[in-house]
């Protein structure tokens, strides 16, 4: 008998991840992609797809009708209840730069991440309702 236990059969992830975004939306597949890596550790095309969800995520935050001149503010809820948001070290550096007045470009130049990192992360604030980007 193999010491080796026999790994499972990668899943279709093209056509998961397409039927995941078209009824979900990117943050639910982003989220079950997470999941799926934990089960999956050495799975590249996993790790491709993971990286096309937070592409489509940045993507989705710089559709706003002002793309990067966009200002974000911070939500009433977080000004209220920011403890209960448990922010890591580099989403609270960047709320910590979000003053009402600076856009995301300037905040792009502003902030000590790459700038793919820097969009993902203020995609992520909003979706949790940390800050909004009003019109």
């Amino acid at each position: 008998m193999s010491a080796n236990p026999i790994a499972p059969p990668h899943p279709d992830w093209s056509r998961l991840v397409g039927d995941s975004l078209k009824h979900n939306g990117p943050w639910h597949t982003y989220a079950k992609l997470l999941e799926a890596r934990r089960v999956y550790p050495d799975d590249l095309s996993l790790r491709g797809y993971v990286e096309l969800v937070r592409n489509a995520i940045v993507r989705e935050l710089l559709a706003h009708p002002r793309g990067m001149q966009a200002v974000p503010k911070l939500s009433a809820e977080f000004l209220s209840n920011f403890d209960r948001f448990n922010l890591n070290a580099q989403e609270g550096y960047l709320v910590s730069l979000i003053d009402g007045r600076l856009d995301l470009q300037k905040l792009l130049i502003l902030s000590p991440f790459d700038p793919f990192t820097t969009l993902f992360i203020l995609a992520k604030l909003q979706q949790e309702r940390a800050i909004t980007v009003p019109q």
